[in-house]
Order: structure tokens, then C-alpha cells, then sequence
């Protein structure tokens, strides 16, 4: 499988936008992105490929996450619940992370739901977020 994507992700809150890297955690030989699951009111770490369309994961068994389940997450530096954007097709909530330097990401919280977009707020943002992807 060919990802020709890769996206550095952030905290989305503005006070904090610290780095969700993890080179601990690598996906597809890349750093994965660490959240906070939160399942049922169970903490725990969930790595997230940073490759755009890649819904490989690395998560927690002792949240025993199953097709279907809704999550919440959360920053692991800021604790924060990652924000709302708006509901999805299949009704779960759609959360915002951080694009380092560059727009968001928005992600569907339901496991095995695969519909997420990029958004950017400006021409610049995306002519920067090319730039970087183009290295």
C-alpha cells in the first residue's frame, strides 16, 4: 500500500498545538500521531497513522474499541477533548486536529467510519501546507 500523504498533526487549541508525533509508535515507517482514547469514561494512548487515507491504528486493548464504537478523544499534552466539527454521514461526531503550520484535519470518532476531510482557512494556509508536503 502506497501512501503519498503524510501529515504532521498538532494539538488544535491554540494555547497548546504541541506536536502529536510519535517516533515510539512509528505507522508505515513513519511517526504516528498520539491521542488520548476515551471510551466509556477508560483512558487510554491510541497512535493514529499520519498518512492521509491510511486507518491503520495502534490502540489500547484495555478500551476494547469494536467496529461501531464512538470515541472521544483527547490531547496527551493539554488534556483537552479534541473540538467538535460537526456531525458525519453515519451520525457520530466529527472531531478537529491540528495540521502543524497548516489547516486542520477533521476525523469521524467512529471506529471503521473512514470519512475525514482536510480544511484549510486560506489560500496561504494551503499554499503552505503544499510546500511542506512537497519536501
Amino acid at each position: 500500500m502506497q501512501h503519498l500523504l503524510y501529515i504532521n498533526l498538532c494539538c488544535p487549541y491554540e494555547d497548546c498545538g504541541r506536536s502529536l508525533s510519535s517516533e515510539e509508535h512509528p505507522i508505515g515507517g513513519r511517526p504516528s500521531a498520539h491521542l488520548i482514547a476515551e471510551k466509556n469514561g477508560t483512558l487510554g494512548d491510541i497512535y493514529l497513522s499520519g498518512f492521509y487515507d491510511d486507518y491503520r491504528t495502534i490502540e489500547p486493548d484495555s478500551l476494547d474499541i469494536l467496529p461501531g464504537d464512538v470515541i472521544k478523544f483527547h490531547c496527551p499534552h493539554c488534556g483537552k477533548e479534541l473540538p467538535f466539527a460537526e456531525k458525519c454521514a453515519c451520525k457520530a461526531p466529527m472531531v478537529y486536529i491540528g495540521i502543524e503550520n497548516n489547516g486542520q484535519v477533521r476525523i469521524c470518532t467512529r471506529k471503521g467510519c473512514h470519512y475525514h476531510t482536510l480544511e484549510f482557512g486560506s489560500t496561504k494556509e494551503l499554499q503552505n501546507f503544499m510546500k511542506e508536503t512537497n519536501k
